[in-house]
């Protein structure tokens, strides 16, 4: 139900202004600024990149059945439409909890690593505890395994004192969660003789839909890192793990490079002769600057009744298709000053406050 909830509620905010393919590139975390925008416009950071092992044929499979079940109807330019019976049920399961966890674009990243470094620690330290070193990782990535490996040799000769007071943390952090969330999380966990549960295993027993079961481990994660940054005198161990994450620029290595020369007075038609590159290109690049720069002088691009003029056309279309916004407004003005002020003004307006939906 999960996974249905939120694609339906993907569905009623794109309002038939995005297709289908664009709920999957968002729930896997695309790197587009297509998928950054939208995830912005929309009111949808909340649900970008939870669900980064997403396959397309699984995604496929599960429209269809919505299709079938009369909750969504998938148009000719694959755009769905919530039915009646859809939206009845979307309003019938909006103060769904689990929804309530997700916040995207902010964890994203930092919740895999997190999970990947908690799995992988309790698993090293439950073993080493028993004296038994012979054991297959449950994770084998060597960004995650160095920083475990360096916190293993540090931790060694308190093992005992770690693992209790993990316990207790981990103990105390999971009364903020259901009694089966709570356990979901538990049976995920690989210790000393014993391995973790895996997502189909966990949907049989808990009877849920495998496809729900990725979801609901990310909404607990997401919830667990808000905790944890709210109240790290209380967890000082489980805050640890958020310690030295890898850095990851929010913007592509190529936008940030054409940031670069924007702050050195370059042009747009400059920087994309020096970098051998399109002026769309470039100007993909700006809008992609533009989402997370709050200092973006958008008067250099766009002058203030220009901005107001689109803004205008917006709300009058109740679009944010660029092609619909663009015939309501001047013909001087381009697309990418669309662009532009739809990445500045419309987050700008709307903060960061998240509607639930």
């Amino acid at each position: 139900m999960l996974f249905d909830y939120i694609v339906i509620s993907c569905c009623s905010r794109f309002r038939e202004g995005r297709s289908i393919s664009a709920i999957y590139h968002l729930l896997k975390g695309r790197r587009s600024i297509q998928t950054v925008q939208d995830a912005h416009i929309y009111q949808l950071k909340h649900f970008y990149g939870i669900y980064p092992g997403l396959q397309k044929q699984h995604f496929d499979k599960q429209i269809h059945k919505l299709v079938e079940d009369n909750r969504l109807v998938l148009n000719n330019d694959l755009t769905a439409v919530l039915t009646d019976f859809g939206q009845n049920w979307l309003h019938k399961h909006r103060g769904n909890v689990t929804v309530q966890y997700f916040n995207g674009m902010d964890y994203y990243q930092k919740a895999t690593v997190f999970w990947e470094r908690l799995l992988l620690l309790i698993q090293t330290m439950t073993n080493s505890i028993k004296h038994h070193f012979h054991f297959i990782p449950v994770i084998d990535k060597p960004i995650i395994t160095s920083w475990v490996r360096k916190q293993y040799h540090q931790l060694r000769p308190h093992q005992t004192v770690f693992l209790n007071r993990l316990y207790g943390e981990l103990h105390h952090l999971l009364q903020c969660f259901s009694g089966m969330e709570a356990n979901i999380f538990v049976d995920s966990l690989t210790g000393y003789h014993h391995y973790g549960m895996s997502s189909f295993q966990i949907a049989y027993h808990y009877r849920l839909k495998q496809i729900d079961v990725p979801l609901a481990k990310t909404a607990m994660v997401h919830r667990m890192l808000f905790i944890i940054g709210q109240n790290e005198a209380t967890y000082p161990l489980l805050a640890n793990f958020l310690r030295e994450l890898p850095h990851e620029s929010r913007i592509t290595n190529s936008a940030s490079k054409t940031k670069e020369l924007l702050e050195k007075q370059y042009s747009a038609e400059e920087i994309a002769e020096a970098r051998h590159l399109k002026l769309n290109t470039i100007y993909d690049h700006m809008v992609e600057i533009a989402l997370y720069d709050d200092c973006f002088p958008l008067e250099t691009y766009v002058l203030p009744d220009e901005q107001a003029e689109i803004m205008a056309a917006a709300r009058k279309t109740s679009s944010y298709k660029l092609k619909d916004i663009k015939q309501e407004v001047s013909e001087t003005i381009s697309y990418f000053q669309i662009r532009l002020v739809l990445a500045v003004k419309k987050i700008s307006q709307q903060g960061d406050h998240v509607d639930r939906i």
